[in-house]
């Protein structure tokens, strides 16, 4: 049975980046760095990049932990591996809408990772007539994209306006009237019930009845956290929500942390779960638990975080005395 001091499993870049934290936070650790799918994206070509500058301190595993007792975990070749500190970093994948037809050529589930997002815009200038479901961020930045490259668009959200969940109505009418200006058009209170075509989609049909004639049909529904993992390693997680995980990012057990897209998130101002993924923090939690796995520190995130983004907004009041901007405001003034 191979020991290892740190066992970090995810193909994400919150994985490679807690791996790259604690080997330069613990040189002499040895550090085992597990993705559970053998795919050559390029998180896992940077992995054993880091690997072999190592010095042996790092090993790259392309397996899957199937289950777990005590510190050892099982994996899918029925290996056994020990660990004292375990991060799981597992991230998202974006949600499936029940569609009838959506398997079909020519659909795209949109998610964050960033080759698969340049993949999907390429076979999409090659396209005519796309739709995109979703009028999220996402969604609305993929359609102001296309209808700049002169592209047919049109946007359908389930919602009575775009961006109903990052900005306010003034806003959200800004964005469906810049999209409207560009020769887009924008679909709301409606969902897609159906890809027709026969391998590949020719419309779709909508909630209406309506039906709508493309080549290209991209879905922005959103990502789940991927917590499968979690149950296999018996500790406490919510399927919609992420692994439940403390203020030093330690899950039920103490020895196991979660960081990035696949932890529970918490709203500052509500003090309760968030029902949205933060991408903006994944890297700065991979960071930090990566250089602080023997010696926790208290997250201060989900206030930190708040502050500095006040603190930016404030710094950009401009002097009414000499009209010149501001420099960021310090800390202590804002906490005062």
């Amino acid at each position: 049975m191979q020991k290892y001091n740190i066992v970090i499993y995810g193909l994400t870049e919150a994985a490679l980046v807690c791996a790259d934290s604690a080997h330069k936070a613990y040189p002499d650790k040895n550090i085992a760095l597990i993705f559970p799918e053998n795919d050559k994206k390029f998180i896992s070509l940077l992995s054993e990049k880091l690997a072999s500058n190592s010095n042996g301190q790092v090993k790259v595993l392309y397996k899957k932990i199937t289950a777990r007792e005590a510190n050892n975990l099982i994996l899918d070749d029925n290996e056994i591996i020990s660990f004292d500190k375990l991060v799981i970093a597992t991230g998202s994948s974006p949600i499936r809408p029940n569609i009838q037809g959506i398997d079909k050529e020519g659909v795209f589930l949109i998610d964050k990772d960033f080759q698969n997002l340049n993949r999907i815009k390429k076979f999409a200038l090659k396209c005519e007539k796309i739709v995109v479901f979703g009028g999220g961020y996402f969604g609305v930045e993929l359609t102001d994209e296309l209808l700049r490259e002169g592209k047919s668009v049109t946007i359908i959200e389930r919602s009575n306006r775009l961006l109903p969940s990052s900005f306010d109505s003034e806003i959200s009418l800004s964005a469906q009237n810049i999209i409207e200006s560009q020769g887009g058009v924008v679909i709301l209170n409606n969902k897609i019930r159906e890809v027709i075509g026969s391998d590949r989609i020719e419309a779709v049909k909508l909630r209406s009845e309506e039906t709508i004639s493309c080549d290209f049909l991209m879905i922005s529904s959103g990502s789940r956290p991927n917590v499968e993992v979690a149950e296999k390693l018996k500790i406490v997680f919510d399927y919609d929500r992420g692994i439940l995980i403390d203020d030093y990012f330690r899950t039920s057990d103490k020895n196991i942390f979660a960081i990035g897209d696949c932890a529970a998130k918490f709203d500052f101002f509500r003090g309760d779960l968030c029902s949205f993924l933060m991408q903006s923090l994944k890297l700065q939690e991979a960071d930090l638990v990566g250089s602080n796995l023997y010696s926790v520190i208290y997250n201060r995130g989900k206030l930190s975080s708040y502050l500095t983004h006040q603190k930016r907004l404030l710094g950009r009041i401009k002097n009414r005395e000499n009209n010149d901007e501001k420099s960021y405001l310090p800390l202590r003034s804002l906490q005062t």
